[in-house]
């Protein structure tokens, strides 16, 4: 009889036109119908219940029993929120599927053995088959293959329909496309009516069960067909419609085998109603990982739902979480040392994960920040994911934080997504995450874990105390409910489990510094190194000051110019570091500055340029940094420091007047700097002095206080990194010095004296210099009109009358040379001092020396003179009526004149020698020269 049957069908393919009009639904309902139906056949409209069956019905053009083309593919888009719980009832595995059912009573056409109890609906057949004959077939839940959710199916004629459900995942919709391809030609499909049980252990459904279906007695179905006893086999809801109260659109979708592309037609269903009697009662729960005051810790929120309405046919489904935002305790931010080796998802990346694409495939695993799991009521096994790190301002947001949530269960096909934005507070960096459109899948428990570790994403307050987690949750249901939660805690102990921070947090940093190498007099790149705790206060500002006679040569360094600084601000730290704003050719060194709470931290590069006048200093140091915390771009930091030289003594140093502040907080992101890397390493620019006495590089730090971005509660510390130059011992020492008059060499001229000093390349810088005049040469009081006082020196406000002299200094650490008035300067000696005011490049230089007398002649001595390299020195003392020295001998030609002088090297080598004072002396010619050598007596 089968057999027949099946030749009958081939027939009428053959026998079929093979010109046909075009494949298309029948119209009006007869085309396509979609509706939720309660007890009786009506439409059932109350929201989250459980309809006694869906009917998906649909008709194709043609003059029965042969359609104008055969039905090949055929979806139905249900409306997102409409689902089915494949758990409710046994499966029927394949090969029973697959097998001929028998019948008593007559032999069955229908092509399947499956369990009375695996059945969830019904699949009714228009077609070609038995005369043109409708038959209705017993459709079941099937074993389903790997990949997919689950399955239902028919097997009319032994021809299997089955229908794979396609979950949709757009904008939280979580929505079911039933999806059957390649319908077979030998069934000739006219018509198809898909009716899925809501309840299929409902007795409702005993007379379309098994053998009662079509072949037996249905007023007898209930006694004969009955699954058992609820009390032995409680009943389980099967479909469940959405929980918003708005109209339900079905779409159907089909292709013919004769092709000519897909056809479409909508339904729309009542409107539901009743939203307002669907429970909203979810339980947040939250928790920190390491409850300890600045410390780097994991985090975990939890959601909670009571899905039992889900499964219980007399009761309805609650409405599930549309959207929700969660504001972390306050003082809970972004932890820096998350950026260490860490990744981003782009959208590109974002996109590509579907169901069944391994991990990693998708997001990459380097961008994973934490775990993601739904457990659900109508799937099996718990939806495993993660948590992803989404590229800063390349994402659905355009924000700086955000991330995404992907689960999966790959076994079946089933996906999980949702993007999040985490927000900011730009005064103190508290984070609060907001999550919209979140899938429509009923969960019972959804969990958002940020890891633990090293790397955790997250830093928690500094103090001790309560702190809560504030949670606003809106249902799908209504978006005008809010509905607040908030979640209390305590950060119990300080860093590391020690006490809790009691008062002022301590602030005590680290430094370490110096040359790499400290060979006196030598070239070598400088270092500094600073470090501080996590316990203690956040670094707001930094000075130092450098030892004595460590110093840096400009000559040849442009400076970087200040439009090109003020461009680097309005950069991104990206574009700043592949393309710097200044040039090259100013770039003295490097920075590296690490971020984050813990022992592992997350480095950002900068460069350090010499730049021109600020703050009141003619040049200083500007250290440019890309603020790239990991994958967060934070812009550009520029902290700019003025250079201070002392006049007296060449020592070098930073002020806290003439700094940058360091910040704190960058687009609402603490940057916890714990360690600063400063090194000077342009060839030939940092210089080590001659001196070997022991020095230090002193850091002066400002802690953030009580209050960051209060100046008046900072806690200064001081950090100092010893300093000593070696082998001070190979440095030699042979200044040489010439002593010249210029002008009349008789008694009670004034003649003028030049003075050059010329220390040997490579040898210890002079430290104190003494020279002593002959007797014949001596101070004219009676010259001195006007001497500048202290006040007046310090204002830089000299009378003319005070100026005797011009000084002039070469030197290898500046472009031109300096050069500068000899000034008398008012003295708690006898006579005046004489000062050395030299100025270069921005650099202020003042020398000075005690004037005396020894022996009737006029004695200098500069005990302090700075341990910086000078290639040449030359004094002019001026003649005539502004000159200083006059001659008491009657005639300085008459023989030679010899100085006294005294040098020490800062290496504590000296030189004693007497050097000729040379005069204006000329030879007389002819006769009588031999017998007047040495000129005129």
């Amino acid at each position: 009889m089968r057999r027949l049957v099946l030749l009958i069908g081939f027939a009428v393919l053959l026998l079929a036109p093979t010109q046909a009009d075009a494949f298309s639904f029948l119209a009006g309902n007869a085309g396509f119908e979609a509706t939720p139906q309660k007890e009786g056949g009506t439409a059932s409209t109350q929201a989250g219940s459980h309809p006694t069956a869906l009917k998906l019905s649909v008709g194709f053009q043609g003059s029965t029993p042969f359609t104008e083309g055969d039905l090949r593919n055929l979806s139905f888009e249900l409306p997102g929120g409409l689902f089915e719980n494949p758990t409710a009832v046994p499966t029927c595995d394949q090969a029973a599927f697959h097998e001929a059912r028998f019948n008593p009573f007559e032999e069955s056409l229908s092509g399947e053995s499956c369990q009375d109890k695996a059945q969830v609906g019904t699949l009714t057949v228009k077609s070609s088959f038995a005369g043109g004959e409708t038959k209705t077939f017993g459709l079941f839940n099937l074993d389903p293959p790997p990949g997919v959710p689950s399955e239902v199916g028919a097997n009319p004629y032994g021809a299997p329909i089955i229908f794979i459900p396609e979950i949709r995942q757009a904008e939280g919709e979580y929505g079911i496309t039933l999806r059957t391809a390649n319908v077979s030609q030998l069934v000739d499909v006219s018509g198809l009516s898909l009716s899925l049980w809501g309840n299929p252990w409902s007795v409702l459904n005993d007379p379309q069960r098994g053998n009662c279906l079509n072949e037996a007695e249905p007023s007898f179905g209930w006694s004969k067909c009955s699954v058992g006893r609820p009390s032995k086999t409680p009943q389980t809801a099967y479909l469940t419609l959405p929980t918003f109260c708005e109209p339900l659109t079905f779409t159907a979708r089909a292709t013919s085998w004769q092709g000519g592309g897909q056809i479409e037609r909508a339904s729309s269903a009542p409107a539901l109603s009743g939203c307002e009697s669907l429970a909203f009662e979810p339980k947040a729960v939250a928790q920190l990982s390491d409850p300890r005051a600045s410390s780097a810790s994991g985090y975990e929120f939890d959601l909670d739902v009571d899905t039992s309405g889900v499964s219980s046919p007399e009761r309805f489904a609650p409405s599930p979480i549309r959207k929700a935002v969660v504001s972390l305790p306050r003082g809970v931010t972004i932890n820096p040392s998350v950026g260490a080796g860490l990744g981003v998802c782009t959208p590109a990346q974002y996109a590509a994960e579907t169901p069944l694409s391994p991990p990693g495939a998708g997001c990459p695993n380097e961008s994973k920040i934490g775990d993601f799991t739904v457990q659900s009521p109508i799937i099996d096994k718990t939806i495993e994911g993660g948590l992803f790190l989404a590229s800063p301002y390349d994402n659905p947001f355009g924000s700086l934080i955000s991330v995404y949530l992907v689960a999966k269960s790959i076994d079946r096909g089933i996906l999980v997504k949702v993007a999040g934005e985490l927000s900011a507070d730009q005064s103190d960096g508290t984070l609060t995450a907001t999550f919209d459109k979140l899938p429509q899948l009923p969960y019972s428990v959804l969990r958002i874990h940020f890891r633990e570790g090293q790397r955790s994403p997250l830093a928690t307050p500094a103090a001790c105390g309560a702190i809560s987690t504030e949670a606003d949750l809106t249902p799908w249901r209504n978006a005008a409910i809010v509905k607040h939660e908030s979640l209390p805690a305590q950060i119990t102990a300080g860093v590391g489990g020690g006490p809790c921070p009691q008062g002022l947090a301590p602030f005590a940093p680290k430094a370490k510094g110096g040359t790499l190498n400290s060979q006196a007099g030598a070239y070598s790149p400088f270092y500094l190194h600073l470090t501080r705790e996590d316990v203690e206060q956040e670094i707001t500002s930094y000075s130092a000051t450098f030892p004595t006679g460590l110093l840096g040569k400009i000559a040849g360094i442009p400076y970087c110019p200040d439009a090109a600084i003020q461009a680097a601000s309005h950069r991104t730290g990206v574009e700043e570091r592949d393309h710097p704003s200044c040039p090259a050719s100013s770039q003295i060194g490097r920075t590296s500055a690490g971020y984050g709470l813990g022992p592992v931290l997350t480095y950002a590069p900068g460069k350090l340029y010499l730049a021109g006048p600020y703050r009141g200093s003619d040049f200083s140091i500007v250290a440019i940094d890309s603020a790239l915390v990991g994958p967060f771009d934070l812009g550009v930091v520029i902290v700019r420091s003025a250079i201070r030289i002392d006049p007296e003594t060449t020592q070098a140093s930073i002020d806290a007047t003439g700094t940058d502040p360091i910040p704190h907080i960058i687009d609402g992101i603490p940057i916890h700097l714990k360690d600063i890397r400063a090194y000077i390493d342009r060839p030939n620019v940092t210089i080590n002095p001659t001196s070997c006495e022991p020095s230090a590089v002193s850091s002066a730090l400002n802690g953030s206080g009580a209050q960051f971005g209060v100046q008046a509660d900072d806690t200064l510390a001081t950090a100092t990194a010893p300093f000593q130059a070696f082998n001070c011992g190979a440095l030699g020492f042979k200044p040489s010095l010439a002593l010249r008059l210029k002008g009349g060499t008789r008694r009670s001229k004034h003649p003028a004296l030049r003075v050059v000093v010329k220390p040997r390349p490579g040898d210890a810088n002079i430290a104190k210099a003494q020279v002593a005049l002959p007797s014949s040469l001596f101070l004219d009081q009676g010259h001195i009109k006007t001497i500048c006082t202290r006040a007046q020196f310090a204002r830089h406000a000299c009378p003319a009358e005070s100026v005797y002299g011009h000084v002039k200094a070469y030197t290898p650490l500046l472009e031109e040379p300096m050069s500068g008035d000899a000034i008398l300067r008012s003295s708690e000696n006898v006579l005046p001092d004489l000062v050395f005011a030299l100025k270069g490049h921005g650099v202020e230089v003042d020398v000075a020396g005690r004037i005396d007398s020894v022996n009737g002649g006029l004695r200098g001595t500069f005990s302090s003179i700075p341990d910086a390299p000078v290639s040449k020195f030359e004094l002019t003392l001026s003649a005539g009526k502004q000159g200083l020295l006059v001659v008491s001998a009657r005639n300085l030609c008459a023989k030679k004149q010899l100085a006294d002088s005294k040098f020490l090297g800062h290496a504590n080598r000296g030189l004693i020698w007497k050097p000729e004072v040379r005069a204006d002396c000329k030879k007389k010619k002819g006769k009588g020269k031999k017998g007047h050598k040495g000129g005129p007596r």
